[in-house]
């Protein structure tokens, strides 16, 4: 990235929250005064300029995270930390934009879901479906590449929506039932080492 992108991408991407990680600081940590809170600002832009910008998923994130590097590091190089600090900083949470990771394990549960069902459609129903969903391609397009007509498209479409929609919420339905189900099994009791 030359250095005019880069700078077009700093203003976009990492000043529009520098006042709210400013008031943020301020809440937060109030064992600082208003220069040092500058000066933490000024080192966090200076490490996120060092950085490589294309590996940045999210810039209000990455700051954030880059401040509260910084006052880890500061809370280690002082000799005289002021407990509060300490505390300050372990209660800092820090908004992510980005999914945790039970956020990741539905979303794949969710996909594999989604594949299974795509997997039981009819074939000329299934790849109508792959045609427009998954790689875009418009109504008359899909018509064009499988030879159908326009209104055969969308009857397959229509028809491979309702199915999908039918067989995710069927196993919706049966993921909530196995879940209640496992919370209400009694704990067996064994005598001689107590409850499973």
């Amino acid at each position: 990235m030359n250095e005019p992108s880069r700078y077009r991408w700093f203003a976009l991407h990492i000043l529009p929250y520098e006042g709210e990680l400013r008031g943020w600081l301020q809440r937060r940590l109030r064992s600082l005064n208003n220069s040092d809170v500058d000066d933490l600002v000024q080192e966090a832009y200076a490490r996120i300029w060092a950085a490589e910008f294309s590996t940045i998923r999210s810039g209000r994130a990455y700051l954030y995270t880059t401040v509260r590097n910084l006052l880890a590091e500061y809370a280690r190089r002082s000799r005289i930390v002021p407990i509060e600090l300490l505390g300050e900083i372990d209660a800092l949470s820090i908004i992510s934009e980005e999914p945790g990771p039970e956020r990741q394990v539905a979303a794949r549960e969710e996909l594999a879901r989604l594949r299974a069902a795509v997997a039981l459609l009819p074939s000329q129903c299934r790849r109508v479906f792959e045609l427009r969903k998954f790689e875009g391609l418009s109504h008359r397009d899909v018509a064009q590449r499988m030879g159908l007509s326009e209104k055969t498209v969308e009857n397959h479409l229509t028809r491979a929506l309702a199915r999908i929609g039918d067989a995710l919420t069927v196993d919706a339905a049966l993921s909530d039932q196995s879940a209640a189900s496992q919370q209400s099994v009694p704990l067996a009791v064994d005598k001689d080492r107590g409850t499973d």
